[in-house]
């Protein structure tokens, strides 16, 4: 059962049992009021005659008769019945009424002792009677005088009441089926908004909020489910972010690991394949050594600059020209088969750089200048130093690109040419690090392209120069 219709129930119960409660009592109260009314009016009744008969004594049948009979005439509505007999029985007077009670002896020996009268409350048909019987003690004799009162007006006063009250019940049931469902509706309207917006939550819309303005504790309620919906989708962007980032790294850092990974191969298998001299091999002993520190070195970066976000990197003072030599040359064992030329030139000087992170923007560019050559072609590599850092070019005489792809290419994942990039390896990573790294150096990268000619990409850092 909805908790409305519970609501509404309960309502109804308890205003029909109020209401049922009161009016029973009420009826019940003025009913026995009117019922002591008439058995007073009764018993005053029944004492007047009782005195009119002991004013004098000794009297006999016929003068209790004109007394009787005396009293009736002035004023016949004093009594319905009247019967007076002596104790052994024997009627002295009787006027029509409904008395069919005759007492016993027990009955007399009960008056006597108690000085009391009997009263009785008798239905014949539809109709009711009083019948107050008592004593009058004449001095010769004792006498029992019975009266009868007819109180079915009060039965019938009664039967009315009850008629009256079935109809408003039926009405107040009615009524307060409405009015509890109407309360029941507006009461319970916030708690079915509020469930409808969590079942929207648990849907997976992490926007919507319930917006409840009724000013009770059903307000704060809606308050307080919306504090927790924001720190709920506050903490689910931030795990989202996390693995997003997470990802990022680990794609990235593939991504970062082929290049160099390629070098060293390939100066493994010259010492494995070839014989080389004493210098040759110390050469590439070197190169593999050198190539190995970078990548441990690179691997951590990465995690603090993708997975961290850390951006207080310390630079340090590096020569331009010495970094892009050895860019160069690490990506030399990639041009090979393609007929590329791989050319640099550079500023001789230094500027605060971080290291490994610039040598791994310069290969990125690089690679993606490659992969940009179908076959023959050239890539130059240029440096120049500028007042507030330094200024690295590659530019490709490639396929170009088209000015909707520049607006793109430095978002994750995204690769121009999906087909080609795929065939080659690219996972739409490279040039989101590099910008990554040049805003960690408080700078940015420019591309300019023309599509069939090639592309020139600028990497601006402001990391500061070294005087």
């Amino acid at each position: 059962m909805k908790f409305k219709y519970k609501v509404m129930l309960y309502m109804t119960a308890f205003l029909s049992f109020f209401y049922v409660v009161s009016a029973c009592l009420l009826i019940f109260v003025s009913f026995q009021t009117s019922l002591n009314k008439e058995k007073t009016n009764a018993l005053n009744t029944h004492r007047m005659i009782q005195n009119m008969l002991l004013v004098s004594k000794d009297m006999n049948q016929k003068a209790y008769q004109y007394t009787l009979n005396q009293l009736a005439s002035q004023n016949a509505s004093m009594w319905k019945g009247i019967r007076l007999r002596e104790s052994k029985n024997r009627i002295l007077y009787y006027e029509n009424g409904y008395m069919p009670y005759l007492l016993t002896q027990d009955d007399i020996q009960t008056m006597e002792e108690e000085s009391c009268c009997l009263i009785r409350y008798i239905q014949k048909d539809t109709s009711h009677f009083i019948q107050i019987s008592g004593l009058v003690d004449t001095g010769s004799t004792s006498l029992v005088l019975e009266i009868s009162q007819d109180v079915t007006q009060v039965y019938t006063t009664r039967e009315t009441q009850l008629q009256i009250y079935k109809i408003i019940l039926a009405f107040v049931l009615t009524a307060g089926s409405v009015g509890a469902l109407l309360i029941s509706e507006k009461l319970t309207k916030p708690i079915r908004q509020l469930s409808e917006t969590s079942r929207e939550i648990a849907g997976g819309n992490l926007s919507i909020r319930s917006n409840i303005h009724s000013g009770d504790e059903i307000e704060l309620l809606s308050r307080d489910f919306n504090h927790m919906t924001d720190s709920l989708e506050d903490n689910i962007h931030k795990m989202a972010d996390s693995i997003r980032r997470q990802e990022e790294f680990m794609g990235s850092f593939a991504h970062e690991l082929k290049t160099p990974m390629t070098s060293i191969i390939g100066y493994a298998d010259l010492m494995r394949s070839q014989a080389l001299n004493e210098e040759e091999q110390r050469e590439a002993a070197e190169y593999i050594f050198s190539e190995g520190q970078r990548l441990e070195s690179l691997s951590l970066k990465l995690l603090d600059l993708l997975v961290l976000k850390k951006k207080d990197f310390e630079l340090q003072p590096t020569n331009l020209q010495t970094l892009i030599e050895s860019a160069v040359r690490t990506t030399l064992p990639s041009m090979e088969g393609r007929h590329i030329r791989l050319k640099e030139r550079s500023d001789e000087g230094f500027c605060q750089l971080e290291p490994d992170l610039t040598k791994s923007l310069i290969i990125n560019l690089i690679d993606n200048a490659r992969k940009a050559i179908d076959d023959g072609g050239s890539i130059l590599v240029a440096g120049r130093l500028t007042p507030e850092g330094c200024e690295i070019t590659v530019t490709d005489t490639g396929r170009g690109m088209q000015k909707e792809e520049l607006a793109r290419i430095t978002e994750a994942f995204y690769r121009v040419d999906k087909s080609r990039s795929r065939a080659q390896g690219g996972a739409g990573l490279g040039l989101a690090l590099c910008q990554e790294i040049a805003q960690l150096h408080h700078g940015k990268l420019v591309f300019e392209s023309t599509p069939g000619k090639g592309t020139i990409v600028k990497a601006i850092l402001n990391g500061g120069r070294v005087k």
